[in-house]
């Protein structure tokens, strides 16, 4: 019996000890106090996450390419008819003059760069 009153003794000591180290602890230094009262104080509003629009594409699909009729190629890249190279005199045909018929953006497998390619009035493509 004799241990048991000395252990809760003990123990009622040790809680007293640390009570009293606390309040002198928030007494004398301001930091302590605001560190206790926030873990102690609940908190009414609930945190609040900023939600933002992005746009998510699927992994294997591949963006649309704008479609443009010849008469709105010709207005924004000014493509109107082109006189034939020397290079391609032999596709030519004796060297008639080539019209571009459709012109076509290809992005190159995601590096930001890409290609056009070019469909002539007589049939004829090339790549620019």
């Amino acid at each position: 019996m004799k241990k048991v009153a000395a252990t809760t003794l003990v123990f009622m000591g040790l809680m007293a000890c640390v009570i009293v180290f606390n309040i002198i602890l928030c007494v004398a230094v301001p930091e302590y106090k605001d560190f206790l009262t926030t873990a102690v104080a609940e908190e009414t509003t609930p945190p609040v996450v900023k939600a933002s629009t992005v746009s998510v594409t699927k992994k294997n699909e591949k963006p649309t390419e704008e479609k443009l009729t010849l008469e709105e190629l010709k207005e924004k890249y000014d493509i109107s008819a082109l006189a034939c190279s020397s290079s391609c005199d032999e596709e030519c045909g004796g060297g008639a003059e080539l019209t571009i018929v459709d012109k076509a953006y290809h992005e190159d497998c995601g590096t930001g760069k890409g290609y056009w390619v070019i469909t002539y009035s007589d049939g004829s493509t090339a790549v620019e």
